[in-house]
């Protein structure tokens, strides 16, 4: 599949859009990117945003890097079983540009994991730019990260993030929030939208248009509204899927 992202046909749609438009994309300097590993994380939380940023990196204008990593870059356990292992650990290369946290069950333990937030906070203080997926939002708003900026999370677990943390401006029924230092997505699905939004934002427009092609994801820069789950998906959520997911994992 490498190979076919670099066909002639791919790098026409893209050339014609051609030109970075923000931070840290007009050098030589490879753009790092981290997508954090960590036991109970969401497959699609990380496998979405993964895939469509390496998509982009074959196309970049210039040089980019995508890797994964977990706490300690020992290979993690997922939130529905697979077993994945990392490129590395996170502290294994020099600060990344942009950090892709995902959410899942693992996150009840990593919000109140005060090492883990400090890790965090200190990304951030360098200059790191933290997104998030789904509830990944937890611990930034745990790390003090969300505070004052809009933000937004699975709309399961908003009500959560107001409560608990009444300095975030909660965003509901959007695909992602873009607060600059800080963008956050909805839940799952998600994830790509923002992972699309970011190569717009990093490169251009047409770009992330062509990468959304190539996964064939309905995907529009202008349009960010959660549309699949509406009130009646979510009822029907709450009361059919969410109780046989919780015996599933043993918290019912």
């Amino acid at each position: 599949m490498a190979e076919f992202y670099r066909t002639g046909a791919f790098l026409l749609l893209v050339a014609a859009g051609r030109g970075a438009k923000d931070e840290g994309m007009t050098d030589t300097r490879p753009y790092r990117i981290t997508v954090l590993l960590f036991d109970g994380v969401e497959e699609l939380d990380f496998t979405g945003p993964w895939e469509t940023l390496r998509i982009w990196q074959t196309v970049a204008t210039r040089p980019v890097s995508v890797r994964t990593a977990s706490l300690d870059g020992a290979p993690v356990r997922c939130a529905l079983g697979l077993t994945v292992t990392p490129d590395g650990g996170i502290d294994d290369e020099p600060r990344p540009d942009l950090v892709v946290h995902p959410g899942g069950a693992g996150i009840d333990t990593l919000h109140t994991d005060q090492a883990h937030l400090a890790r965090m906070r200190a990304l951030a203080e360098h200059g790191t730019v933290m997104t998030s997926v789904c509830n990944g939002a937890m611990v930034y708003a745990a790390a003090g990260l969300l505070d004052g900026r809009a933000a937004t999370s699975h709309w399961l677990v908003l009500d959560e993030l107001a409560g608990q943390h009444p300095k975030v401006e909660v965003v509901r029924d959007r695909r992602w929030v873009d607060a600059g230092p800080v963008v956050t997505s909805a839940g799952i699905t998600a994830g790509i939208d923002m992972a699309l939004h970011l190569i717009d934002r990093l490169e251009n427009t047409d770009t992330a248009r062509a990468v959304a092609g190539m996964l064939e994801h309905p995907w529009d820069p202008r349009v960010d509204l959660v549309a699949a789950t509406s009130p009646e998906n979510r009822q029907h959520t709450l009361t059919s899927i969410v109780p046989l997911m919780q015996a599933a994992r043993g918290t019912a």
